[in-house]
């Protein structure tokens, strides 16, 4: 969720062409870029660790069992 609102908040404000920015680079590449950033950044590694983990998981189920006899 946090990233599908991330994505919308930067994509309105491309769209509009960064007319609700502050054209100022410090403003625009520290605050709206820079600390708007985190707020993908993170979401977005713990969406990686997450897959990588279920990844794992789904190989150790997938791999072939010995039957004791």
């Amino acid at each position: 969720g946090q990233l599908y609102g991330d994505v919308l908040y930067f994509a309105t404000e491309g769209l509009a062409g960064w007319t609700h920015s502050d054209p100022r680079p410090l403003y625009f590449w520290v605050y709206f870029v820079g600390l708007n950033g985190i707020w993908v950044l993170v979401p977005g590694l713990l969406v990686l660790d997450a897959w990588h983990q279920l990844a794992t998981a789904q190989r150790g189920h997938d791999r072939p069992r010995h039957k004791a006899h």
